[in-house]
Parts: C-alpha cells; structure tokens; sequence
C-alpha cells in the first residue's frame, strides 16, 4: 500500500513538473506590471542618481512599463536606455513573478576629480569621463592644472596612475592632491604632513610609488615626515628629502 502511494505521489509531482514547464510561461507572458521598484548600489557611498531620478527618466524615455504586458516588456532595450543616464555604468531588469518590474542601478564610480582652466570633471573606475553633478560630491583626490589636458592623456597617462592609488590600501586614504604645472611637472599633495611629493612625470609611478611607500613606512616613522618640506621621486632609485 506505501509503495502504490510513493509511486502515485511521484506521478502527481510528475504531472505537476510538466503543467510548470507548459503553462507557466504562457501564464507568465499574460501577467501585466502594476510597479517598478529600483535598487542603487553602493547607495550609500555615491548619490549620483536616486530612484526618482530613475523613474522620472523612464517616463520622459517612454520606457515606463507599469499596465504593460509583461511579453510585450523589452527588458534589454530598456537596461540600454537606462544605461544613458550620465551617471550610471550599467542597469539590469528583470520581471517578478508578483507583476513588479525590477531596475537594479550600478553607479559610475569616480576616481579623482580634475580641475583644469577650462575642464572641471571626474575621471571614473573605468577610464571614463565624467560630468561633475549638481546633487553630489564624491571625495576623491582633486587634480589641479595650470593648463588644459587632452582626454587621451586624461584615460590613459593620468587613469593608469590615478586607478593604481585608488586601488592601493596604503595610498589611497594619502594622496589628497596631483598638481600639474604649465610645463607638465607632476606634483603630489598628502594628505599628512605639509610636504609636496615631486614625481617629475607619471613615467614609472609604480617604482615611484613604492619608494613613496618604503619613506613613509620605514623613514619617516622613526624621524617624522613633518620635518621635510619636500620629497623627490623625478630620479630612478632615488627619494631625495628637503628639510623645512
């Protein structure tokens, strides 16, 4: 008798596989969406967009899927329109069982802010310029210019060098300042001390970098770094110190 009720059970379970796999997408092709929900990550740290922004753009883009079909919803095409808003990197949609229609946001991530007589912008965790916003600043190193920088030097010489001290424990809560002179001189600001850090170019930030490092660790923390008034990194396997 157990054995002809497990075998009935398992054909009930059977049978109700197949109705999920035939029917349900038929069911779920005829549901309608009644909202849409929005998710900003890292919300917190960064608020370049919130989530009327978002809304209110889908609106004026005539991408609002409320009381539409869900068949007739074109998910991707709508994460591309999305996707256009200046501050976002990238958006996802997906569609709930309960009719909402779900928009998780992934915000452009800026990197240092950059200060030029003509150009004041942000350069983000990708390479990608940036328009600074009305609603928002992010804390980030500012790069000051005496003069005005080409976007290819921007995302490539002052990118690769300004991502390696984003990512880096050690640099990344030091460096408060890059400034460039009328001749191209790369300069470094601190964030402790009242030094200026001279790098003469990016050419070999890493090597430079890595002296920066072994100077603070190691040097400065038996004498103290408010005793020097400038470091100098322009010569290979040299950091020269000024004394105030």
């Amino acid at each position: 008798m157990r054995k002809k009720l497990q075998i009935a059970g398992f054909c009930i379970l059977a049978v109700y596989a197949l109705v999920m796999v035939f029917v349900m997408p038929s069911t779920a092709g005829s549901v309608c969406c009644t909202g849409t929900t929005v998710n900003i990550d890292d919300s917190t740290d960064y608020r370049f967009v919130n989530k009327m922004d978002i809304l209110k753009y889908m609106n004026s883009a005539n991408i609002n899927p409320n009381g539409l079909s869900y068949k007739n919803i074109n998910l991707h095409e709508m994460e591309k329109k999305i996707a256009e808003i200046p501050f976002v990197n990238k958006a996802q949609c997906y569609k709930s069982p309960g009719g909402l229609l779900c928009v998780d946001i992934n915000q452009r991530k800026p990197i240092l802010r950059i200060k030029t007589p003509t150009q004041d912008l942000y350069l983000d965790s990708e390479g990608g310029l940036m328009n600074i916003s009305t609603a928002f600043s992010a804390y980030v190193p500012v790069l000051l210019s005496e003069k005005t920088l080409s976007k290819k030097y921007l995302k490539t010489d002052i990118y690769e060098f300004a991502n390696y001290v984003y990512n880096d424990k050690f640099l990344n809560p030091l460096v408060e300042q890059i400034y460039i002179d009328i001749n191209g001189k790369v300069e470094m600001v601190p964030r402790i001390g009242s030094q200026i850090v001279v790098l003469g170019s990016t050419e070999g930030y890493q090597k430079k970098m890595a002296r920066l490092k072994k100077l603070y660790e190691s040097g400065f923390s038996k004498v103290g770094w408010n005793k020097y008034k400038k470091i100098d990194l322009t010569y290979d396997n040299q950091a020269v110190c000024t004394r105030n």
